[in-house]
This record gives C-alpha cells, structure tokens and sequence, in this order.
C-alpha cells in the first residue's frame, strides 16, 4: 500500500482475486480469466497487471489448491484464512484523490466486494468514496472557472466531467441510505 493506505495496482489485482474466491471456489485458470475479464472491461488489456500477483496468492498462503497433484491452471483453488483476513484489509483501503482509470477500477473492485464487510465497515467505504467525489467535484468546478469560455473545448469536457461526478454523488449519497435502511430491518 502507498501511504495514504490506498491500494496500488498489483494490490487491486489481489483484492479482485481474493473476493472472487470468496465468493466460491475457482481454477486458477477461471480466476485468472475473470480477473482478466473484469481489468480489462474497466481499464483495458494489461496482462502485466494478472499474472504475478495471482501467483502470489498461493506462495503467500491466501489460496490453497484443493488437489496440488493437479497442474496449476486445472487446479481448483480456494480462500484460506489468510486470505479472508487480507481481503478484509485490501477492503478496508483509502481511494486516491484525482478519479483516474486505477482509481475506477479500485472502486469497482470495491462495489463488487462491498457486501463481504460487515455493515459498519461498508458504512465507511461509502462514506471514503462520497469524501473522494465531492473532493474531484471542487478541484473540477476550480478547474472549470478558470477555463469559462474561450475557443477551446475544455470548458465543454469539464461540464461532462462535472456532470459525471454529480451523478457518481448522487449515487454513492443513495447508496449511503440504503445501508443505512437495511441495517435497521
């Protein structure tokens, strides 16, 4: 992790791998197609991005194969304690200031896994991730005063931009207040 508890890429990787094998029992070449999948849906094609911290998991004993007599892409592997317990951590992390494609694909990874915290911990996530688009939000609107007309097209991105990031508030602000609703039924 950086300083400011934020994850860096190999971290993201990690922490996509581990929810997926909480979330059940996987071959390792299922996980590594899945993680690929969902990277490059996001932030596009980065094999650099999958293979060595996949293969970490099991050295680092956050995995086991369920049959090691199998070769590795055949086998299935499963979560172990370790495994659950650095899930929760890599969970539990800052998002960097700026919105930028590691950041997207950090909070993805994050809404996908949300639901293996415990409510209080979810609470904060969302209430991380509101903090960061309201932060993105003022540097954009400084930016978009600065730069109000002219011939270029960068007030116009901005506008798109600011729209975006209102519309991420609004959910995230919604999101908020579901939990909330559902920890008290």
């Amino acid at each position: 992790m950086y300083r400011d508890n934020s994850l860096m890429p190999s971290e993201a990787v990690r922490l996509l791998a581990l929810g997926l094998l909480a979330t059940g029992e996987r071959s390792y070449a299922a996980l590594a197609s899945e993680v690929r999948y969902f990277i490059g849906h996001l932030i596009g094609p980065s094999l650099e991005m999958v293979a060595q911290p996949l293969e970490l998991l099991r050295i680092e004993g956050l995995c086991e194969p369920l049959d090691p007599q199998l070769a590795t892409e055949e086998q299935r592997l499963r979560i172990t304690e370790a495994g659950r317990e650095e899930l929760q951590r890599l969970l539990g992390s800052n998002v960097r200031a700026q919105v930028n494609d590691l950041n997207k694909l950090i909070v993805a990874i994050k809404m996908r896994f949300l639901h293996l915290l415990p409510e209080t911990e979810r609470q904060a996530q969302v209430e991380i991730l509101l903090e960061l688009f309201e932060r993105e939000l003022l540097r954009l609107l400084e930016l978009r005063q600065e730069h109000d007309g002219g011939e270029s097209a960068l007030a116009g991105w901005l506008d798109l931009e600011i729209a975006q990031t209102r519309a991420r508030l609004a959910w995230f602000d919604a999101l908020r207040g579901g939990l909330g609703q559902s920890s008290g039924a």
